[in-house]
């Protein structure tokens, strides 16, 4: 990467450090997030760093070396769920015809809600019908909204440039695309994923794609720790690769939220962790250090997540 894209990414990177920051010393996500949410001159550096970083060198990226592109793996998957037979075959491993009713495509379009969308990647796609929301949106298409307060209900509704309520059993597919790791607290990630669980229809899809430049197998842990926090709530991951700089997941919406105690709730959410989440974000000397240590059995089970193996 060039040394202006090493700039913008340092940009995006000491947001995400700061507000780890802020949190480990205070405790209290809800105040971090509000004082984060009314920083506007910090909102708009960060939309328009990620917004070159993305259009201006991820994108040439994409065009030299497409396999290594998010933006084109969501895509693919996409194609082969809604289109080409995908959502059947998934259909019948679960055996839930008699349990639900089958998600039905009432036009062509496929219904995408893009959750920290910053420049609508996915518009220039006529298959699908894409309502892109950001914190701090960087382009005209894309609608304001912080996805952690907005209301749910039954009608989406949107003010102007602003979401104002979001609709229940209303997406064919989410997309949190660089997002999960926004957020400061394993509970902040917890609770979008549940929201992306009320708000896409039975059997429809959530897509995760979280940035990491290491082996497939050096964060397995974490990404075995996600599957089983997102398992609990009805959702089933379908599938998995380790794209160069990034894990990229599917998950399918199996069954209805069963009702979680706070307990329960709380653990599960805690799973939610990246590693950054384990070191003080002020000691310098631990930059970088974003590895979990596991056993050899965790290890080798860790290599069953590889693109080779089909879930």
């Amino acid at each position: 990467m060039s040394n202006d894209g090493k700039m913008l990414a340092d940009i995006v990177k000491n947001v995400h450090k700061r507000l780890r920051q802020e949190f480990y010393k205070s405790g209290d996500m809800e105040s971090v997030w509000m004082n984060h949410c009314r920083n506007m001159s910090c909102l708009k550096k960060y939309a328009s760093s990620m917004h070159k970083l993305a259009t201006e060198h991820w994108e040439q990226l994409r065009v030299s070396n497409p396999t290594t592109s998010r933006i084109n793996w969501t895509w693919a998957f996409l194609q082969y769920y809604f289109f080409a037979g995908g959502l059947e075959l998934h259909r019948q491993k679960s055996n839930s015809d008699a349990e639900w009713p089958k998600l039905l495509l009432k036009e062509p379009k496929v219904t995408v809600l893009d959750v920290g969308s910053c420049y609508n990647p996915f518009g220039e796609y006529e298959e699908l019908d894409v309502l892109s929301i950001d914190l701090c949106p960087a382009i005209e298409s894309v609608y304001q909204c912080d996805f952690l307060k907005v209301p749910l209900g039954n009608t989406t509704v949107i003010d102007g440039q602003n979401v104002l309520n979001l609709a229940t059993n209303q997406f064919h597919c989410i997309v949190f695309s660089f997002l999960l790791e926004y957020f400061p607290s394993p509970i902040q990630r917890w609770t979008c994923c549940e929201k992306a669980h009320l708000l896409l229809l039975r059997e429809g899809i959530l897509i995760i794609i979280t940035p990491d430049s290491k082996a497939a197998h050096s964060n397995a842990k974490v990404m075995r720790s996600w599957r089983e926090a997102l398992s609990a709530i009805g959702f089933k991951r379908i599938k998995y690769e380790k794209l160069q700089h990034a894990h990229c997941m599917a998950f399918r919406k199996n069954s209805v939220e069963p009702e979680l105690k706070a307990e329960d709730r709380e653990l599960l959410a805690s799973k939610m962790y990246i590693p950054q989440d384990f070191y003080n974000p002020s000691d310098s000397q631990n930059e970088g250090k974003d590895e979990i240590k596991f056993t050899e059995a965790e290890l080798a089970e860790g290599f069953t997540n590889l693109p080779m193996f089909d879930e």
